[in-house]
């Protein structure tokens, strides 16, 4: 699953608001333009609120595990669990999965309410000496600010739950060497030394 770019982002977030500020100022020749919830902001607030706790938890549960994972490769004990401490759990690949597309689908939800909102405020700059349309601008102003927060947590969660690459370089550091607690390969149990002798089944023929 490759992540998101932030350039499609970028690239969405304008798109919508130059189609969200047409819409407005096309619907403002024929009428009054749409209202906007007061209440708007707190969607993609509350969201971004979650996904960058649900981030930070996943962080504190990955390190831990890099951190029990380091130790026995050095060979340290373990240290003691306190009372009331549980051991940290390894994360589960399916939800982490999981939170990486909840993820991607809520970056480009903020993208695009950001756009939508973004759009509407920039037909309202010029309509500022009006107080409902100046409390409107405030609103969509807080909602886009809102929704750039929502883009940001879920660009972080992905960026925690990124998997490294896999590959034979893996095992070396920068500086090009080989790591002294590389984890000793296992030899092959139950088998006996020596060769084996090669059973050869002749034809013989019949008298």
């Amino acid at each position: 699953m490759k992540p998101t770019r932030p350039l499609a982002l970028a690239v969405a977030f304008l798109v919508i608001g130059a189609l969200s500020y047409g819409g407005v100022q096309l619907w403002s020749h024929y009428g009054i333009p749409p209202g906007v919830p007061a209440s708007a902001p707190l969607t993609p607030a509350i969201l971004a609120v979650i996904i960058l706790a649900t981030a930070l938890a996943f962080r504190g549960r990955l390190n831990a595990q890099r951190e029990a994972v380091q130790r026995v490769l050095d060979g340290e004990p373990s240290p003691p669990i306190l009372p009331g401490q549980r051991a940290p759990k390894p994360l589960d690949p399916l939800q982490a999965a999981r939170a990486v597309m909840f993820a991607k689908a809520s970056s480009m939800v903020g993208a695009i309410v950001s756009g939508v909102y973004a759009g509407y405020g920039v037909f309202l700059l010029s309509k500022l000496s009006v107080d409902t349309f100046r409390s409107r601008a405030v609103v969509c102003g807080i909602t886009v600010l809102c929704g750039l927060a929502l883009v940001a947590a879920a660009l972080y969660l992905e960026y925690v739950l990124r998997v490294p690459p896999s590959g034979p370089d893996d095992a070396l550091p920068k500086n090009g060497t080989k790591s002294k607690t590389a984890a000793p390969t296992r030899p092959v149990r139950n088998r006996p030394d020596g060769t084996f002798p090669v059973r050869r089944e002749s034809n013989h023929s019949g008298s």
